[in-house]
Order: structure tokens, then sequence, then C-alpha cells
């Protein structure tokens, strides 16, 4: 008995070489002595932290659930 894969089912328009979407760099603002990454489109508040490193790393591994919905 053989068992074959089937392939993974993949989106129409994510299977296109190329197609990458671009995510912007977050803003970052030195609030009252707290780092804020918020999302430059439309201003969510992405992460917070007490150094400006931290929290571009934080900001770097999340996307706005707000513009970047589904």
């Amino acid at each position: 008995m053989v068992l074959r894969q089937s392939p993974t089912p993949v989106s129409p328009g994510l299977d296109r070489p190329g197609l990458e979407l671009e995510i912007p760099e977050p803003a970052l603002h030195l609030l009252a002595g707290l780092w804020v990454a918020s999302c430059p489109t439309c201003g969510f508040q992405l992460t917070s932290a007490r150094t400006q490193q931290r929290c571009e790393r934080r900001a770097a591994r999340r996307r706005c659930p707000v513009c970047f919905e589904g």
C-alpha cells in the first residue's frame, strides 16, 4: 500500500515569486522614560520596553493586528 501526501493548499496570491508583504518599520517614541513602538500607519501600540534595543527587538516580531487583519 502506497501512501501519497496531498499537496498543501496555498492561497492563489501567495504562490507567486516576488510577492512579499512589506511590513513598515515601527515608529519608536520615548514617553516618560518608557520606549513605545507603534504602527506608523494607524498608530496602534505594538509593544513597550525600558530600553530602545529591547523595544526594537519586540516590535520586529509583531505585526499590526489592525492593518494586517486576516
